[in-house]
């Protein structure tokens, strides 16, 4: 599946454009979501914390499902692909980490 969304940015010239970028997920179940930009105001924290922890949530569901192909491909004979795909699940569970640690960091500072 492929998505595009559309990004709104003001421009240095005072004018604000739209762009998208591809959001890729191989799996059945379909994402929407907007990623409205803003520049000058306060950001809206509530929505980007809501934001954060479905993502953070929804990674952790991906973590599940590559950990289980690794254990699929171990399965198959495959070593050598579940060693990559468990070292990038290590990288992944980084990024969910870091994810976590600035999701805390905001609701810390804006309970």
């Amino acid at each position: 599946m492929h998505e595009d969304h559309p990004h709104e940015h003001e421009s240095p010239h005072g004018h604000e454009h739209e762009h998208c970028h591809p959001h890729e997920h191989g799996h059945e179940h379909e994402h929407t979501h907007s990623h409205p930009h803003t520049h000058g105001g306060q950001p809206d924290l509530t929505r980007i914390k809501t934001l954060l922890t479905y993502m953070l949530e929804h990674n952790k569901e991906h973590a599940g499902e590559l950990g289980s192909l690794a254990h699929e491909l171990r399965h198959a004979g495959l070593d050598k692909a579940a060693d990559i795909l468990d070292t990038g699940l290590k990288d992944f569970d980084r990024g969910n980490e870091k994810i976590a640690e600035a999701l805390g960091l905001i609701t810390q500072g804006n309970p």
